[in-house]
């Protein structure tokens, strides 16, 4: 007789299971959770490229490899509570173009404990780099297949906000540091609190909460107490 095997036995079978980091993301003024953000130890775009350790060609496709990594992702945080959702996850720029990424992701997700809402794919700044009308595109065929999606802003933020954007990205990161000697940013990060967006900082200080919300920015990842 033949054994049925639960999502999560096809979790388990992804090999080799890379050691993720969870960062959890804290409201700077009340300190509740408000997610959590998944650093992986390799990048899509690090992979070896040629020689005996070239990933095979399913692998090296930035929309399987995407789906493998939210699985493996889902199996790794099976149990946490709700408070640590959504889950940011990196996505490679190259998936953002390629034509499969949304249904690859969500036939992943669909065979895991979690649910697309639960998870927000987050692409850099230099991703959004060619025509507003492609990345736009791509980006609302992931919302409609229900991901939240995130811009990390933290190195670059030359992508426009145009009306159309906002309505679809969820989290903007950047770095606290930046805020104050670049006024696009200031200026960018403002226009975004506005539209709903969730701005989430890094190397922020406690102490800097009131500042940052009145800028716009609510949120941060392990922000620096005061000596």
């Amino acid at each position: 007789m033949r054994a049925i095997q639960s999502p999560l036995d096809r979790q388990a079978r992804l090999s080799p299971a890379p050691q993720f980091r969870f960062h959890t993301v804290v409201h700077l003024l009340s300190g509740d959770s408000l997610g959590q953000i998944c650093e992986t130890p390799v990048a899509f775009e690090e992979r070896v490229a040629f020689g005996p350790r070239t990933m095979p060609n399913e692998v090296a496709n930035p929309a399987k490899w995407l789906a493998d990594q939210l699985s493996r992702i889902a199996s790794a945080t099976h149990g946490q509570p709700a408070s640590q959702r959504p889950i940011l996850v990196s996505a490679p720029i190259a998936a953002l173009a390629h034509s499969n990424t949304a249904v690859a992701c969500d036939a992943a997700i669909r065979r895991t404990s979690l649910c697309q809402q639960e998870v927000c794919l987050e692409f850099a700044d230099a991703a959004f780099a060619g025509g507003a009308a492609d990345y736009v595109g791509r980006l609302g065929l992931l919302r409609r297949h229900g991901f939240r999606v995130a811009i990390d802003m933290r190195r670059s933020w030359q992508t426009p906000l145009s009306d159309s954007l906002r309505l679809l990205i969820d989290t903007i990161r950047v770095d606290a540091r930046a805020l104050e000697t670049n006024p696009d940013l200031m200026d960018l990060v403002e226009a975004a609190d506005a539209s709903g967006i969730l701005i989430v900082a890094e190397n922020a200080h406690w102490r800097d909460g009131e500042y940052l919300a009145r800028v716009g920015v609510h949120a941060a990842t392990h922000p620096r107490a005061d000596a």
